[in-house]
């Protein structure tokens, strides 16, 4: 019952387990939920705001029968909101009124919304870009799939509406205390839970299969294809800026999924401003953090409009911490088309890694290039140097140009293990910036194919100069 009065966009508390509370709704859509009410032969009784049902089993589809009252699908009018601030509940299709209802509860204001009548796509026309935006990060938070056209300030639902209804209580879900955040403080705040609920889950070296779940569950909905390969990897792929071309670049994300020692059962993450650490034994964000960082970027590839078709792979490696086991067994028909990794399994803040030991994982121009793409437009904190082993010495060897980039955490494989926020969503925010210009990196990738030892320093000079013009 709860679920399908969400599903329609009926904002309610529950009392008891009969018994609902309407205050917080307009007049005008308690109105009209007596309206559909009064067509069922389902036992009712109103006290004011106060309903109290009957024990009857309240089927979907004859539910939206009932909701399906004479006049409905008008879809809302550009800026109608009644008296009490809140949109009419009547005026919205039967399929889109409780993502309408939801996304206004949340603090996005809609102009004009459709689902489709079944014949077309469904479709949100938001008041302003920030709403937009806002929306976007809030559905890439419960798997809607979606895709935004924000000059227009609308969200295109890439779901059969029949398909997205469930999708609404997970909304539902979302505390109201988001509505008084601003879409950027949300974004980091998204960020926050995600790479909490993280380190909560065990998964020491050889027994990653909790973790492993829990990473499988959030992927489904963010990618094309998806499995585990017989060592125990998760591996998958999805392409973004889809069009009759096939993809020119294939970059590939990786994080591993197993941590030195097992997370002590009962501690607590201890937070005091953007630094976290553990209460007792490891905090776990190496690579926790990393894990994180991917996720949130593939949510924000989501919300992107792409020129050209690209390629993202991702791989989720078992026992990185006994000896890079899990990578070194990944298959070379899933690296294959790969030209860029960009692994997130770094210490500190800033550091690009190029290589350690006395051997390279990328050309010198490579690390510069991404060094460069991070820094534009903000303070320098991005920069190319060398750093211990780790995951991406193995799709180096595989002839993939090849970078570690810091996440924020410290004295990992310790119990002093520490993890600044800040540093940690900087790291999503250089990921972001590598998406945003392709171009740039397309760039130093073809210099590097086409160099030769006498035309390394004029290519690099010129790449500096192409990225100076976009500073």
């Amino acid at each position: 019952m709860d679920a399908l009065l969400v599903e329609q966009g009926f904002i309610f508390s529950q009392v008891d387990s009969s018994t609902l509370d309407f205050r917080n709704e307009s007049e005008l859509n308690v109105e009209f939920l007596k309206k559909v009410l009064n067509k069922s032969n389902w036992r009712h009784e109103w006290q004011g705001r106060l309903l109290t049902v009957g024990d009857t089993f309240w089927n979907e589809k004859v539910w939206l029968t009932h909701c399906a009252v004479g006049g409905r699908g008008r879809t809302e009018m550009c800026g109608y909101f009644d008296e009490e601030n809140s949109v009419s509940l009547e005026m919205l299709d039967l399929y889109i009124s409780g993502l309408v209802r939801q996304l206004n509860r949340l603090g996005c204001k809609t102009i004009m919304s459709c689902d489709g009548e079944g014949e077309r796509i469904p479709n949100i026309v938001f008041a302003t870009e920030n709403d937009t935006e806002r929306a976007a990060l809030l559905m890439a938070e419960v798997g809607l799939e979606y895709r935004v056209k924000l000059a227009r300030k609308t969200i295109v639902i890439l779901k059969e509406r029949e398909e997205f209804l469930g999708f609404f209580s997970l909304l539902n879900g979302l505390s109201e205390k988001l509505n008084a955040i601003s879409t950027e403080h949300l974004e980091r705040a998204v960020f926050e839970n995600v790479v909490e609920e993280l380190l909560e889950i065990p998964g020491v070296s050889g027994y990653e299969s909790v973790i492993r779940n829990h990473v499988m569950k959030k992927l489904a909905k963010l990618t094309d294809e998806m499995t585990v390969d017989d060592y125990g990897n998760v591996l998958a792929e999805v392409t973004f800026g889809r069009g009759s071309r096939e993809p020119s670049l294939t970059i590939m994300l990786n994080g591993h999924l197993d941590v030195v020692d097992e997370i002590e059962v009962g501690r607590e993450i201890l937070k005091c401003g953007p630094v976290w650490t553990s209460s007792t034994g490891i905090l776990g964000a190496d690579d926790r953090a990393g894990i994180g960082v991917i996720l949130h970027t593939l949510k924000q590839l989501q919300r992107m409009e792409f020129r050209a078709p690209v390629k993202v792979k991702i791989a989720f490696t078992v026992e990185e911490e006994v000896g890079l086991c899990g990578a070194k067994s990944v298959s070379s028909e899933f690296l294959e088309d790969i030209q860029a990794a960009l692994v997130v399994d770094r210490r500190g803040r800033g550091d690009v890694v190029t290589g350690t030991r006395g051997i390279g994982f990328c050309d010198e121009l490579f690390g510069e290039m991404l060094a460069l793409i991070g820094n534009l437009g903000e303070e320098k904190r991005w920069e190319s140097t060398l750093g211990g082993s780790s995951d991406t010495r193995i799709w180096a060897q595989q002839g993939i140009q090849s970078v570690n980039l810091s996440v924020g955490y410290q004295n990992e494989h310790t119990s002093r293990e520490e993890l600044n926020l800040d540093d940690a969503f900087a790291t999503a925010n250089l990921l972001k910036k590598v998406f945003l210009h392709l171009d740039l990196l397309k760039s130093a990738l073809r210099g590097i194919r086409g160099a030769t030892p006498n035309t390394n320093e004029r290519l690099r000079r010129t790449q500096r100069k192409a990225v100076s013009s976009a500073v």
